[in-house]
């Protein structure tokens, strides 16, 4: 069997001014360029292609790498980087064909600066070079936003189930078991979906704990352990898309029966709509979650996680609300992960580790995420950057915020700040590690991550408070200006309704 496998992942924020070029995919620990050999050895990581090698080795699958492109969520991507990834990938299928199937490995949430659907462009193309019988599988993010491109030009679709993602292996090893069957001829893959008039914050999606997308996300679990039913997925959608499409999903493919892969997307779908109001997030006022954390028990560990300034999430992480907070409240033991401001690390850069600088760092990027602030401190570190991440997620994988300068304010026992090059999104305890500070031994650690975090994060926290402040990626999604998403839609049009079609 001869599978032929590449693709493109990243997750757009189109309330982000800046696009996502063909550089950033090309920065290593900020983006991935694979090609051929090096994709077949990213197996045994913490992403999809480290469970799919690993399924593919074990069936004894001929995968045929082409090329794969993934990168920080961010703005809309640049045509010409598209573009030029695509013809990669397509001139690897014609150089490979015949081929018996083709794993694409996708996000679900990319959009262009001049098309909004871009998995639906990819698609077509490869589409377009093997043919209507040559059975295509993909699997998706969570935060897919699905359009019916999508559906119509993939035999299966399979989401990542946990969020924080510390199922992708699992996820891609299940949809190149699905794509062998069906050239084995073993499964005639049905496929269904029901899209919701339903758009939720990030926060309402994780599986951490019996959120509303878990409840529905259970159930498919135990979809997947009936007869004939090869994978039933929920998509949380992403939020800060502005396109027609973006919002809560479902996709059940069973083989050969399509009237219950209809009936088990619109169950799913009900009962994400059941519990539509529960998708509500309250975040803690900043003042209020400082004085929680500075009140807690000696050895206490609170995470302040900084949900609407998350770099995962395609913002610029250069949020200064809850910097500048920490400091009018007095706090000690702190440490924040992080503020992306080129010009001040250049500054820190120039004075050197040990000098003293008075700098205006943050809040330069849009002016979204609050102003700059004045801080006086001490250089502690200057580091380049990259390091290994060693958590749950994305396990094995090279992550990179390019120059990173820790910043002493108020002495060693104060605020570290950490300043950096480029954004981030600290879900692994190596954000903080990689760079001498040790997480478990601080009062207070602020993240900018809207979830991810909470693999790593989680089991060493007293408590996680999602904090109320500025920025693109904010819960409180009545403060966006939508112009393309599809209306009336809950929770944006209170009177919205629905029911099965």
């Amino acid at each position: 069997m001869r599978i032929v496998t590449g693709g493109i992942a990243q997750e757009t924020n189109t309330f982000q001014w800046q696009p996502t070029t063909l550089e950033d995919f090309g920065r290593p620990g900020f983006g991935t360029l694979a090609r051929g050999e090096q994709i077949l050895a990213m197996e045994g990581t913490g992403t999809v292609y480290g469970g799919a090698v690993a399924e593919a080795r074990r069936q004894g699958i001929g995968l045929v790498p082409t090329a794969y492109g993934a990168v920080m969520p961010g703005g809309r991507v640049a045509r010409a980087a598209f573009d030029a990834l695509c013809e990669e990938i397509l001139a690897g299928i014609r150089a490979a064909l015949p081929v018996d199937g083709v794993f694409l490995v996708l996000h679900g949430a990319m959009a262009l600066e001049d098309h909004d659907d871009a998995e639906g462009l990819l698609l077509a193309a490869v589409r377009e070079v093997v043919g209507p019988e040559v059975p295509i599988v993909a699997p998706l993010d969570l935060h897919t936003n699905l359009s019916d491109e999508m559906v119509v030009l993939a035999d299966a679709l399979v989401g990542y189930k946990q969020y924080p993602h510390t199922d992708m292996p699992e996820t891609g090893a299940q949809a190149l078991r699905i794509l062998a069957s069906i050239v084995r001829g073993e499964a005639r893959p049905a496929m269904a979906h029901a899209r919701l008039p339903l758009v939720a914050p990030n926060q309402s999606m994780v599986t951490t704990w019996q959120s509303p997308l878990k409840t529905a996300i259970d159930r498919a679990r135990e979809l997947e352990q009936e007869p004939g039913v090869l994978a039933a997925t929920v998509l949380g959608g992403f939020p800060f898309a502005d396109v027609p499409f973006a919002g809560l999903a479902t996709i059940v493919v069973t083989d050969g029966d399509p009237e219950r892969a209809r009936q088990a997307a619109n169950e799913l779908a009900g009962i994400c709509w059941e519990r539509r109001a529960d998708f509500t997030i309250r975040p803690t006022p900043v003042a209020d979650a400082i004085e929680r954390a500075m009140a807690g028990p000696e050895g206490s560990v609170y995470v302040l996680a900084d949900i609407a300034d998350s770099g995962a999430s395609g913002t610029a992480g250069d949020g200064t609300t809850v910097l500048r907070a920490l400091m009018e409240a007095g706090a000690r033991s702190a440490a924040v992960a992080q503020i992306m401001d080129p010009a001040a690390v250049a500054a820190c850069v120039a004075a050197g580790v040990g000098s003293e600088v008075t700098l205006s760092v943050g809040g330069k990027h849009d002016g979204l995420h609050g102003p700059p602030v004045d801080v006086t401190g001490r250089v502690r570190l200057i580091h380049e950057g990259s390091f290994r991440v060693a958590g749950a997620m994305g396990a094995g994988t090279l992550a990179s915020r390019g120059r990173t300068v820790v910043l002493e304010i108020g002495g060693r026992d104060g605020i570290e700040l950490q300043l950096t090059e480029f954004r981030g999104h600290p879900h692994d305890l190596n954000f903080f590690r990689a760079f001498g500070i040790e997480p478990t031994e601080r009062r207070i650690l602020v993240l900018k991550s809207a979830a991810h975090f909470r693999a790593a994060f989680e089991p060493i926290a007293t408590e996680v408070i999602e904090v109320d402040a500025p920025g693109i990626s904010s819960p409180n999604l009545s403060s966006f200006d939508y112009r393309r998403l599809r209306r009336p839609i809950y929770p944006l049009d209170p009177d919205t309704t629905w029911s099965p079609g």
